[in-house]
């Protein structure tokens, strides 16, 4: 039987235009080495939901094969990215009365416990339970453990996922021959990747713009704040600009890829014209790549207020000072990092993934900050099982404990 001392770690990252597998063993000094890494175009994927198990089997099956045969190890357990528009989040406090006096392990847990006890509708799963801090006697403490008082409240942060689509997406990697060792939200993995702790601890709002959806992430006081799902993304911009310009959706795709902007450039006249052949037309269409900003704009405009709806909503006041992120393949435009800071009215950069050693330079874009993340997350959690006594358990450690109870949901 496979150990996971001896087992390669793998993340799997199952979006709707691309499946970007990462394989790694232990670096003896950073962490991680990453030792295999695999890209398939996606099919059978829409809004990061699946359609079509057996097309998502077969790319799923490709990659991993590809990405054993590169590692030259055998693949099996999976971490596994998810999105779709049917995810949810909630902050829930709970508090007890602390037994003894002094706040013990068993108080810690009742208090946590109670906290992740909320109802959730039927067809939801319980995917993550983040605790976000305590207060013991109504002031805030970061780590109740042997302190004296008399109530112990907990705070924790958690996600739902639509059930069939977890079982969906879950079916279809067993398809292809692998296991599901946890589900990980694309937006925290794109977080984890992309964010330093000093940006989560003044406030920074993650924006994670894949082909089918949007992840939003929002962190305050360190902590994860809110969560959420926009399912808009850039496969929207694409037929925006298949419609607009009477073209194939591939050929849309290209010229998405290669001339499109967010916004006109100040020199729009100077602009080299492109050659475009509509639908039906016997001759070219000169278009600039300014006159794209016209289509793309807008819907580039729509997902950004639909993320600003999200921050008013749920941000508290005045805890954003870091500003926004933005990662995922639709950050390559030009044009959308001033367009987010208009929109968001918070400074705004371009999120790369942390450079693991061995990460192909490929994957060193904002468009795998998600897969390198699945990649960190899941490693962090094989130290928590496998790691010495004292490690991620020592009460001493405060991020440690943190970590653990964010690592523990994702457990399928």
């Amino acid at each position: 039987m496979t150990t996971h001392e001896d087992s390669l770690l793998v993340a799997l990252d199952v979006g709707t235009a691309k499946v970007a597998a990462l394989a790694a063993e232990p670096h003896p000094t950073k962490g991680l080495q990453v030792v295999a890494a695999a890209l398939e175009r996606s099919r059978g994927m829409r809004k990061g939901a699946v359609v079509n198990m057996s097309e998502v089997s077969r790319v799923l099956r490709r990659v991993a094969e590809r990405t054993a045969r590169i590692a030259q190890r055998p693949v099996e357990g999976v971490y596994v990215t998810f999105a779709g528009s049917a995810v949810h989040s909630q902050n829930n406090r709970a508090a007890v009365g602390v037994s003894r006096g002094v706040v013990e392990e068993d108080d810690i847990q009742r208090a946590e416990d109670s906290a992740r006890a909320v109802t959730v509708a039927h067809n939801q799963e319980v995917v993550h339970v983040i605790r976000r801090g305590f207060r013991l006697d109504d002031k805030e403490v970061p780590w109740p453990l042997g302190m004296y008082g008399y109530r112990l409240e907990a705070e924790v942060h958690i996600v739902t996922a639509e059930k069939t689509a977890l079982l969906n997406l879950r079916r279809a990697v067993e398809e292809a021959g692998l296991s599901v060792e946890g589900f990980v939200l694309g937006g925290l993995a794109a977080g984890e990747a992309v964010l330093s702790q000093a940006e989560r601890d003044m406030g920074v709002l993650v924006v994670d713009i894949g082909a089918g959806t949007t992840d939003v992430a929002l962190y305050a006081n360190g902590e994860v704040w809110h969560t959420a799902v926009i399912p808009l993304g850039g496969d929207h911009i694409t037929r925006d600009l298949a419609y607009g310009l009477n073209v194939p959706l591939e050929v849309a795709e290209q010229i998405k890829v290669e001339y499109g902007r967010a916004l006109p450039a100040r020199d729009a006249a100077a602009e080299e014209p492109l050659n475009i052949r509509p639908f039906g037309a016997e001759a070219d269409l000169q278009v600039r790549p300014s006159d794209l900003a016209l289509i793309i704009g807008p819907r580039v405009e729509e997902i950004l207020s639909q993320v600003a709806r999200q921050v008013e909503r749920h941000a508290p006041p005045g805890m954003l000072a870091a500003g926004v992120v933005l990662t995922g393949g639709t950050a390559h435009l030009p044009g959308v990092r001033p367009l987010a800071a208009r929109v968001l009215r918070m400074p705004a950069r371009i999120g790369r993934p942390e450079v693991l050693p061995g990460l192909p330079r490929r994957f060193q874009d904002p468009a795998f900050a998600a897969t390198v993340g699945a990649l960190k997350l899941a490693h962090l959690y094989r130290q928590s099982v496998d790691g010495p006594e004292g490690g991620i358990w020592s009460p001493r450690a405060t991020w440690w404990e943190r970590l653990w109870t964010f690592l523990r949901g994702l457990l399928p």
